[in-house]
């Protein structure tokens, strides 16, 4: 019997937690369409199209994430150093080796 209600209330338990876990799913989804919906207003407000993928480069390339190249005066292309991207430079990095010593 107590054998019973332990595996009861562990259900119950694990069906809650799932339940939490897809209402927290349904308000990311929802509230994720919402801010679809007013950046698609804004666009048409400016009278510009939205166009996600040029959306996503200039977020991603404004962070520091993007692969994007500008030219300069003489026509070479050298990658857009904006953000994190144009603070950090090659000499910064350092390579460390973590050893564990018993």
């Amino acid at each position: 019997m107590t054998d019973t209600i332990a595996k009861l209330l562990r259900t119950v338990f694990v069906a809650g937690i799932a339940l939490v876990g897809m209402i927290m799913a349904a308000i990311l989804v929802a509230s994720t369409a919402v801010a679809l919906a007013i950046v698609y207003v804004v666009a048409k407000l400016r009278g510009k199209p939205f166009v996600p993928n040029t959306y996503w480069k200039r977020s991603q390339t404004r962070w520091g994430f993007g692969g994007g190249t500008a030219t300069d005066n003489g026509g070479a292309s050298q990658p857009v150093r904006s953000g994190y991207a144009g603070r950090m430079k090659r000499s910064d990095i350092v390579d460390v080796e973590v050893r564990d010593i018993p």
